[in-house]
């Protein structure tokens, strides 16, 4: 595991952790917008923990131009073959 993705993975760890924390400092749920909030927060964090640094590339395609790129050649390669495959 490399230092970047030891990194990725602690910045998940610590959103669960704080997660957690907020959810139960709430104490008796009174606070339903505070309870969505961690609840978002843990499940970015366990994707982190499970993906690292995976979910920075894929955030990093997703912004950038060529984001369409590999649909466009799955779909140039549909029509080259006549519909071959599916």
């Amino acid at each position: 595991m490399t230092h970047r993705d030891l990194a990725w993975r602690s910045l998940g760890v610590a959103l669960v952790v704080v997660a957690v924390a907020a959810r139960i400092a709430d104490g008796a749920g009174t606070h339903a917008g505070l309870s969505v909030i961690a609840f978002i927060m843990a499940l970015i964090g366990l994707a982190l923990i499970v993906q690292g640094r995976r979910v920075s590339a894929a955030l990093r395609v997703e912004r950038s131009r060529h984001r369409m790129l590999a649909q466009a050649i799955h779909d140039r390669r549909r029509r080259r073959s006549g519909d071959g495959y599916a």
